[in-house]
């Protein structure tokens, strides 16, 4: 087939080659690509893209609504990227709630039981420090709208809590033995707290479109999803989730000393978390088992928050605490199991 012959419209001066024309030419594989000399460029080239404007423009606007979108994180003051609003993240913590419930919800201990007196005591006295730690209104007001629950799940479960982004939190009975006391709860209480009150769900809800927006891209590049599923996982979501469990692990603290917890006692817990995971044949906290992990080694937590305690000293000394004794959750998990 003789190449096609287009001519482009400009000025040239006479008795100048024409650089106009463009020869086209068919590939084997059905696609018109460029000719120019000895060499070709295929018509539907990733060079091609790089001068598409539709390109540039989405670029961009996808660049301008991540700069936007850009907040300092409470507390610590890390940038994030979040556009999920509140009403959307309690939304997503009802239908969490309801798949949580489908799945646990015939081991949730009743109620009425007095297991639940010294968590609620505990959880008290944490939401009034984070009321005070709250600087943005709106914030203070969502949480406050918020039907604040708690569920302990019996059985033989891993040691385990978590929360939802709708105010569900949910205890794992096999965990309450390492808390020991009300310190040790309020150590699990707070970190679970800190995860809502950074915005961390509305922050993983936020990068979820951005992850699969890569994953498309990289696929139309390797053209494997195995590959880039591990790549994105790896490089982006598990850095993600460990700094997020950091994070949650110093405003956590800062809650304890606030509310006149003994925040000391949050090192003894890690260290027998750590214990707990070697019995049951976890890792043992090396670099590389941290890498592929969503939580940071029990080992690291325990060093980071050893840095930390000059300055929870300081802030529970600025809060007016004194030395308490609580005996309530002992009496209340001793009658319980």
């Amino acid at each position: 087939m003789a190449p096609i012959r287009l001519r482009h419209s400009r000025y040239r001066r006479f008795g100048d080659n024409d650089p106009d024309v463009v020869e086209y030419e068919l590939d084997p594989y059905g696609n018109y690509r460029e000719r120019k000399g000895h060499r070709y460029r295929s018509s539907n080239s990733w060079q091609d893209l790089l001068y598409d404007r539709r390109l540039w423009y989405l670029a961009a606007g996808l660049g301008l609504f991540y700069v936007a979108n850009l907040h300092k994180a409470p507390y610590t003051g890390r940038l994030q990227f979040c556009w999920v609003p509140y009403w959307m993240e309690q939304k997503m913590g009802d239908m969490s709630y309801r798949q949580v419930m489908a799945q646990f919800g015939g081991d949730i201990v009743d109620h009425n039981n007095r297991v639940y007196q010294p968590i609620r005591s505990v959880m008290d006295r944490l939401l009034k420090a984070a009321d005070q730690l709250i600087k943005d209104p709106k914030q203070r007001e969502h949480l406050k709208k918020l039907d604040w629950q708690i569920s302990v799940v019996a059985g033989d479960y891993p040691p385990n809590a978590f929360i939802l982004p709708n105010g569900k939190i949910f205890i794992f009975a096999s965990i309450i033995p390492i808390c020991q006391n009300e310190d040790g709860l309020a150590t699990v209480l707070s970190h679970e707290l800190s995860h809502q009150l950074a915005h961390h769900s509305s922050e993983q809800l936020s990068k979820s479109p951005l992850y699969m927006l890569a994953g498309a891209i990289m696929f139309s590049i390797t053209g494997s999803t195995g590959l880039n599923d591990l790549l994105i996982q790896t490089l982006f979501q598990l850095p993600g989730s460990r700094k997020q469990e950091s994070e949650a692990d110093h405003i956590g603290c800062e809650l304890m000393a606030k509310a006149c917890f003994n925040v000391d006692a949050a090192v003894s817990f890690w260290g027998r978390m750590e214990d707990m995971e070697q019995q049951m044949g976890g890792a043992s906290g090396g670099r590389m088992t941290e890498f592929f992990s969503t939580h940071p080694a029990s080992e690291h937590r325990i060093e980071a928050i050893k840095s930390w305690l000059p300055q929870l000293h300081q802030v529970q000394e600025e809060s007016g605490c004194h030395t308490k004794q609580f005996g309530n959750f002992a009496n209340a998990y001793n009658s319980f199991f």
